[in-house]
């Protein structure tokens, strides 16, 4: 018998569901990784098509996995700062704002 861990599919499924993960938790300011983030957090919370066959392909319960981050998210561990809400709505953050005042940037 083969053991689960190693089917190469089920890893790549689980990998991605462990990506979009990371990508939900993230907690710096480049934009890139942001839209990241909040695609991650819209993809785990909208309990989508997309969402469940992935969890199927990585043999994951998708109800279970909805109900964990829903808890996460009541937790604050997923949460949007307003500093990196700036960021996503282009608007400028006290850090970028001293930075130009400094003759930086444009």
């Amino acid at each position: 018998m083969i053991a689960i861990e190693k089917i190469p599919e089920l890893v790549m499924w689980r990998a991605v569901v462990a990506q979009a993960i990371t990508d939900a938790k993230y907690q710096g300011l480049l934009k890139a990784y942001l839209e990241c983030k909040r695609m991650a957090i819209s993809w785990f919370s909208n309990f989508s098509r997309d969402f469940k066959l992935t969890c199927h392909y990585a043999d994951i319960d998708p109800d279970y996995a909805h109900q964990k981050f829903q808890r996460s998210v009541e937790k604050g561990v997923f949460e949007i700062t307003s500093e990196q809400d700036k960021i996503l709505t282009n608007k400028r953050t006290p850090a970028q704002m001293k930075y130009k005042k400094k003759g930086f940037g444009h």
